[in-house]
């Protein structure tokens, strides 16, 4: 009995996701056929609101793009865009050593599991309205997620962002001005972003270059953390600047920040080189998106390095980033670099596919013992799209971590280890 239960929870996932690729071809004449008759009036059927947003984006493609997306209605005279979608992961890993677990799930958890299967539904409704002193936008966006392993028995559901903005002025929970690498993986998109509340303002210098300043209100949070939303406390600010030079042919990314780093409740405090317990932390980041129009149309190489001193929560991807939150145990002071590079390639309309690698260095800096970690990853996958809202994804993930505590008890929660990682997803968006 028991084996036959394990043959069936193993072959779950493979006959969801082979019943709803079977539900998404029998609809998928009917939605293309709603889709190519769409297409034709789009513009014609806005309302009158989002008509002036459209116009004054039809030079760029990229937003071409993203009118696309969601559904656009008039709300009180204001532009208004209701997005949503629900998806469906596997991921599975077969590790070489068990001491670290590689699993994590969108409301930040780390499995040790050797299997997960996750439902995320998710919710967003962004505004538009045009003033003299610019267009007022307002955002927020909500997500519930189940995945198995995570300790709860319905979910986990929460406000993963908000903003409210005026010209170059916005503030809400968001994503810090750090960021700037986003891959279309399954592996980051599986796991929490970096957010946190922040006032940030945005200058166009010139053409084509942008400068934003912003205080953030601590390090950044997962989005279902209490100490996310709830945290508007900017007594400890994390001050960040960005500079973003953008053009078809090339984007680049300069990004800094300074912050006060607190370490007077570190049970590593007897092992500081030196008494102070209140550091001077900072982060310097370069990231650049190349088009790489010569093999494909829609191709690119996007790249992003960090290097950061008493600010690792800066460092690698996200999904690093969510595993050594529940694996380094305490904090002291650090320096390290990380640096992430991925190509994205597009076949057809049906068909994309992109390989990334990314490298994480870390040590702490303690009197008698430099304790370190290092990562490596790297990832390729493959997703179909049927038809325009529904998406199909297959990846094959590598990760490499070596822990060396160097004698010090307690600093790590796990020892090295080696996985591989495959995932397996569908999707559907409005």
């Amino acid at each position: 009995m028991q084996g036959w239960t394990a043959r069936l929870a193993a072959a779950w996932p493979w006959r969801m996701l082979l019943t709803l690729a079977m539900i998404g071809m029998v609809a998928a004449p009917v939605q293309a056929a709603k889709e190519s008759s769409a297409k034709d009036s789009s513009k014609k059927d806005l309302p009158a609101a989002c008509q002036k947003s459209s116009d004054k984006e039809d030079d760029d493609d990229e937003e071409d793009d993203d009118d696309d997306k969601g559904v656009k209605f008039d709300l009180a005279g204001a532009c208004a865009t209701l997005t949503g979608g629900i998806s469906y992961t596997y991921q599975k890993t077969k590790q070489t050593a068990s001491g670290l677990p590689f699993i994590v799930t969108r409301s930040g958890q780390v499995l040790r599991a050797s299997d997960s299967n996750s439902v995320t539904a998710s919710v967003g409704l962004e505004t538009t309205r045009e003033t003299p002193l610019g267009d007022f936008t307002t955002s927020v966006s909500a997500e519930w997620s189940k995945a198995t392993g995570d300790e709860t028995s319905s979910g986990t559901a929460s406000v993963t962002g908000w903003t409210v903005g005026l010209g170059g002025l916005k503030v809400g929970y968001t994503g810090t001005l750090m960021s700037f690498w986003d891959g279309s993986l399954l592996s980051t998109a599986n796991s929490p972003k970096r957010s946190a509340n922040i006032i940030s303002y945005e200058h166009e210098l010139f053409e084509h270059l942008k400068l934003a300043v912003s205080i953030e209100s601590n390090l950044p949070t997962t989005t279902t953390a209490t100490s996310g939303l709830a945290d508007v406390d900017f007594s400890n600010p994390v001050y960040v600047a960005r500079g973003l030079y953008e053009t078809d042919d090339l984007t680049v990314h300069v990004s800094g920040l300074v912050r006060r780093a607190d370490f007077s409740a570190s049970p590593l405090l007897p092992l500081f080189p030196d008494t102070a317990t209140t550091r001077t932390g900072w982060a310097a980041s370069l990231g650049f998106k190349l088009p790489l129009k010569a093999i494909a149309e829609d191709d690119d190489f996007t790249f992003q390095a960090t290097y950061a001193v008493d600010a690792s929560s800066y460092l690698g991807t996200t999904t690093d980033w969510a595993m050594y939150q529940s694996t380094v145990r305490a904090a002291g002071p650090t320096q390290g670099w990380s640096a992430v590079g991925s190509f994205h390639h597009v076949f057809n309309e049906q068909f994309e596919s992109s390989i990334f690698a990314s490298y994480l260095a870390l040590d702490a800096e303690l009197l008698l013992a430099k304790p370190s970690a290092r990562t490596f990853r790297s990832g390729v996958n493959l997703y179909w799209k049927p038809f325009e809202k529904i998406k199909l994804g297959a990846e094959i993930g590598y990760v490499d971590t070596k822990l060396d505590p160097q004698g010090v008890l307690g600093i790590f929660d796990g020892a090295s280890g080696r996985a591989t990682i495959g995932y397996l997803s569908l999707s559907a968006e409005l």
